[in-house]
Parts: structure tokens; C-alpha cells; sequence
């Protein structure tokens, strides 16, 4: 494991805000996601394409592979791609999984970064995460959200997981 990009965050299971609450977030930007995850290959990895952006912004293509390094822990490897390369990358997906559509909005609060994740499939709930330079690091979490659990490290609110249903499961 040493040597390897470790993505290390918290996540939250929150009530999902209104978007005029989440328009006067400090800073918030948010972002159209497409999130796809392609069959498993020899590596063993966790394998997704992404496309992220708007129209008015323009739109990056992602391929990233993850791999389960521990609590709250992941290897992740992730590479920007052309528009072409990720059409075809398309063509890889897992028949069992579904397309994620998401809206990132990403803001600052207490100087840490957080990103919101609204679902398209869900008018109730969203995620709340926060990347840390270690997992105990404290987390300052904004009072105008409500948050329901605490769901670091609870694979079935990962968003691999959440694709194979669109639905989020019960706490």
C-alpha cells in the first residue's frame, strides 16, 4: 500500500437541503455528475468513468480504479481522459450497475471542504463527505445541515453500491 494515492474522507447520511439553503452555502459551487462503474478487470480494482461539469463550464472525463486500503481508506488512481476515450470506456459497463446522476456542490465551511451530493433519484437524502489528512482528524460539521448518520466506512451507502438500485438503504 505504500507508495499509492490514499483518498481518506468521513461520510454522512444527510436530510437532503433545499436548494435555496444550498445556494448560500460559503463558496458553494455546484457540479453536474455522471458517474458509470465498468466490469471488474484482472486488477481487482473497483473501476468507474465520470463526466463532470455543465454545459456553460465545459465538462472533464475521468477514469478512476479504488481499492478498499482500511476505515475510511481507499487506494484510489484516477486519470483524465478525452471525450472519446470515455465514450468507449462506456461500452465497459457492468450490465448490473445503473448510471449515477448527481449534483456536487462543494463549499467551505470552518476552512474544510466539504462536498454535498444530491441524487437524482432521491428527493429525501444526500451525502455529505469530507477529505482528511488522517481519519481522526476533527470534523467541523455546518449546524444548517441536518445530518443523519454517520456512514463512513458502510459500504452500502458508497456510491458503487447505491448504482446497483438507485435507492439509498434504510439507517
Amino acid at each position: 500500500m505504500s507508495g499509492q494515492p490514499l483518498e481518506i474522507e468521513r461520510k454522512y447520511l444527510i436530510r437532503r437541503p433545499e436548494e435555496a439553503l444550498l445556494r448560500t452555502l460559503p463558496q458553494a459551487d455546484p457540479t453536474e455528475i455522471t458517474q458509470t462503474y465498468l466490469k471488474a478487470d484482472e486488477s481487482g480494482m473497483m473501476r468507474r468513468v465520470r463526466k463532470r461539469g455543465s454545459d456553460a463550464k465545459g465538462w472533464q472525463y475521468t477514469y478512476t480504479r479504488k481499492q478498499h486500503a482500511g476505515f475510511g481508506k481507499r487506494i484510489e488512481l484516477e486519470d483524465e481522459i478525452t471525450e472519446a476515450q470515455y465514450q468507449a470506456l462506456l461500452e465497459e459497463a457492468e450490465p448490473a450497475m445503473q448510471t449515477v446522476h448527481k449534483v456536487r456542490w462543494c463549499f467551505v465551511y470552518e476552512q474544510q471542504l466539504f462536498e454535498l451530493d444530491v441524487y437524482a433519484f432521491s428527493g429525501e437524502l444526500a451525502t455529505l463527505e469530507i477529505e482528511l489528512p488522517d481519519i481522526d482528524t476533527k470534523v467541523e460539521l455546518p449546524p444548517q445541515i441536518e445530518v443523519i448518520a454517520d456512514v463512513t466506512g458502510d459500504g452500502r451507502f458508497s456510491n458503487f453500491a447505491l448504482s446497483r438500485s438507485l435507492s439509498f438503504p434504510a439507517v
